[in-house]
C-alpha cells in the first residue's frame, strides 16, 4: 500500500548489480574522505559532494525509498529528497573546483551567487512537487512514470537544468585548472574529474531532451526503459570518472610520501659523512613529522655542508676529479660524479685537519628555493651513490698518496 492508501501501480524496480557496486564505492570514498574533510575547507566541499551523492543513490533502493515515503505519509517524498541531494552534490562539486581554480574567491561558509541559484532551484522544485506534480500513487520510477505530464516535466527540467549548468561550469573550471597543475598526477586527476562532469552534462541533455519530446508527443512510452538504462549508464560513467579522478591526487600524495621517505633514507649515509666534519650546519629544530619536510631539511643540510667543504678542494683536486669521472664513464655535463669525488676528498682533508685551499672556483650561489626540488633530490641521490662507490675510494686513495708524496 502507498501512503495514500492505494495499492502500488508500478512495474517494480530491479536493483542492478552495477548500481550496488557504485553505491559501495561511493560509501567507501565518503567514509575515507572524512579526515581530510575535517582538515581543509576545499576537501570538505568534495566530501560534501560525495556524501550528498551517496545519500541520493542510497535513496534509490526501493526499501529505503518506500520506508521514507510511508513514514512521512507523502507519496514520492523520497524523489524530492533525492533530487535535492543531487542539487547539493552538484553545487559542492562546483565549490570544490572553484577552490582549486580560483582560490582567491574564497571557499568558506559565505553564501555566494551560485549558492542562491541552488537554493532557488530547490525551492522551485519543492513548490512544484507540493502543489502541481500529480502524485496520486507511489511511483517507483519517477522518470518513466512522469514522462508526458506537464507539471512533472517542468519539475524535472528545473532539476536537470540546474544539474547541467553546474556540471558544465565544473567541466570548464576543471579543464582550465588542469593546465596549471604542476604535478602530473594532479593534472591527470583534475582532467578525469572534468571528463566525469562533462559526461554529467550529456546525462542532463539526454534526460531533459527526452522528457521534452515526450511532453510534446514526438516520442511515446516505448522508449522509456531504453532511455532510462542509457542515462543510468551515463550517470555511472560520470560517477566513475569523478571517483577515480578525485582519488588519483590522494594516491599521488601517498606515493610522494613513500618516495620522500625512501630518498631521505638513501641520503642518510651521505648526510652523516658530511655533517660529521661540519656539525655546525645541522639545524637545531625538533623532529619533523612530514616526510617532505624531513627530506627538505636533509637536502638543505647536505648543500650547506658541501658549501662549507668547498674551500677544502683546490683547483688541482677538482681537475683530477673531472678526469677520474670521465675515465669511469660518467659525463661531467650530466652527472654529479666529479662533484662527489672532490667532495669526498675535501671531506677527508678537513677531517685530517687540512687548511682551506686557495681555489679559483666560484661557490654555488643558487638557493634551494631557486631549484626544482625533485631534480635536486635526484641529483643528490646520484651524487651519494658515486660518493660511496669504489671509484670514490680509488680517487681518495690516489689523492691522499699525492698529498703525502
Amino acid at each position: 500500500m502507498t501512503p495514500s492508501g492505494t495499492p502500488f501501480e508500478t512495474r517494480g524496480r530491479e536493483v542492478k548489480h552495477l548500481e550496488i557496486a557504485v553505491l559501495i564505492m561511493l560509501w567507501a570514498v565518503t567514509i575515507w574522505r572524512v579526515p581530510s574533510a575535517v582538515r581543509t575547507v576545499k576537501q570538505r566541499a568534495l566530501w560534501r559532494a560525495f556524501a550528498a551523492l551517496t545519500l541520493s543513490m542510497t535513496l534509490r533502493l526501493p526499501g529505503l525509498m518506500h520506508a521514507l515515503d510511508d513514514r512521512a505519509g507523502v507519496n514520492n517524498l523520497s524523489t524530492l529528497v533525492k533530487h535535492w541531494l543531487g542539487v547539493i552534490a552538484a553545487g559542492a562539486v562546483v565549490d570544490f573546483v572553484v577552490a582549486i581554480a580560483r582560490p582567491e574567491t574564497g571557499a568558506g561558509g559565505r553564501l555566494r551567487a551560485r549558492h542562491y541559484v541552488a537554493l532557488t532551484a530547490m525551492a522551485a522544485m519543492a513548490v512544484l512537487f507540493a502543489f502541481f506534480v500529480p502524485r496520486h500513487h507511489e511511483m517507483t520510477e519517477f522518470f518513466e512514470e512522469s514522462a508526458g505530464n506537464g507539471w512533472a516535466t517542468v519539475y524535472y527540467l528545473v532539476f536537470v537544468t540546474y544539474l547541467g549548468i553546474a556540471m558544465a561550469t565544473a567541466t570548464w573550471l576543471f579543464w582550465g585548472s588542469a593546465r596549471h597543475a604542476s604535478a602530473r598526477w594532479l593534472r591527470t586527476g583534475v582532467r578525469l574529474m572534468g571528463i566525469g562532469t562533462a559526461v554529467g552534462v550529456l546525462y542532463t541533455l539526454v534526460r531533459s531532451g527526452y522528457m521534452t519530446s515526450r511532453l510534446v508527443g514526438l516520442t511515446d512510452s516505448t522508449g522509456d526503459i531504453a532511455v532510462d538504462n542509457a542515462t543510468d549508464a551515463l550517470k555511472y560513467v560520470a560517477i566513475g570518472f569523478i571517483l577515480v579522478g578525485s582519488s588519483i591526487p590522494a594516491f599521488g600524495v601517498a606515493w610522494r610520501t613513500v618516495q620522500d621517505g625512501r630518498h631521505h633514507r638513501r641520503l642518510r649515509p651521505l648526510w652523516q659523512d658530511l655533517t660529521a666534519v661540519t656539525p655546525d650546519i645541522v639545524l637545531k629544530t625538533g623532529l619533523l613529522r612530514s616526510p617532505r619536510l624531513r627530506l627538505y631539511r636533509r637536502v638543505i643540510e647536505i648543500r650547506d655542508a658541501a658549501l662549507a667543504l668547498d674551500a677544502y678542494a683546490d683547483d688541482g683536486v677538482r681537475e683530477r676529479a673531472h678526469s677520474a669521472a670521465r675515465q669511469a664513464g660518467f659525463d661531467p655535463a650530466t652527472s654529479p660524479a666529479a662533484e662527489a669525488l672532490w667532495m669526498r676528498a675535501a671531506r677527508e682533508g678537513k677531517a685530517r685537519g687540512a687548511l682551506p685551499a686557495a681555489s679559483t672556483q666560484e661557490p654555488g650561489t643558487v638557493g634551494i628555493d631557486d631549484l626544482d626540488f625533485a631534480t635536486e633530490v635526484s641529483r643528490l641521490v646520484q651524487l651519494a651513490r658515486v660518493y660511496h662507490s669504489p671509484v670514490a675510494d680509488d680517487f681518495l686513495m690516489a689523492t691522499s698518496t699525492e698529498a703525502t708524496a
